[in-house]
């Protein structure tokens, strides 16, 4: 058993960790066109996310609304998007030092998505 032991907890802290990359199945640019022409406004993050919130986004590519964070803090969101191929692109005051950033959403349910920057998931939207 002490033989067995060591393996493990030397593979739990000096084996690399595998890198993901967001899944296939994001949404198209058909796909996110037909859900956005008219506008819609999101639900952000929700249970379990460590944050929630609303964002509206009107179909003439603004956007405004306000997230909060577990800890309290208040993040204001307001600026413009639109959509780049099979890509939801951003650009919000308030976080990412408000450059554009462009988002893959992959469809979880009909009314909701896990949002990608690259192979990372940042969070989930719904609506």
């Amino acid at each position: 058993m002490k033989h067995l032991a060591w393996p493990v907890i030397w593979s739990m802290f000096f084996l690399p960790s595998v890198v993901t990359s967001a899944p296939s199945g994001g949404m198209t640019e058909a796909q996110l066109t037909d859900l956005l022409k008219n506008g819609a406004t999101l639900q952000l993050g929700g249970e379990g996310q460590g944050y929630s919130g609303s964002l509206k986004l009107n179909k003439n590519g603004k956007g405004n609304g306000k997230a909060k964070t577990v800890d309290g803090t208040e993040i204001s969101l307001k600026g413009t998007w639109s959509i780049k191929g099979d890509q939801f692109c951003r650009k919000w005051k308030g976080i990412d030092g408000g450059n554009e950033v462009c988002e893959t959403w992959v469809l979880t349910s009909p009314r909701s998505v896990d949002v990608y920057k690259g192979d990372q998931k940042i969070g989930v939207n719904s609506w």
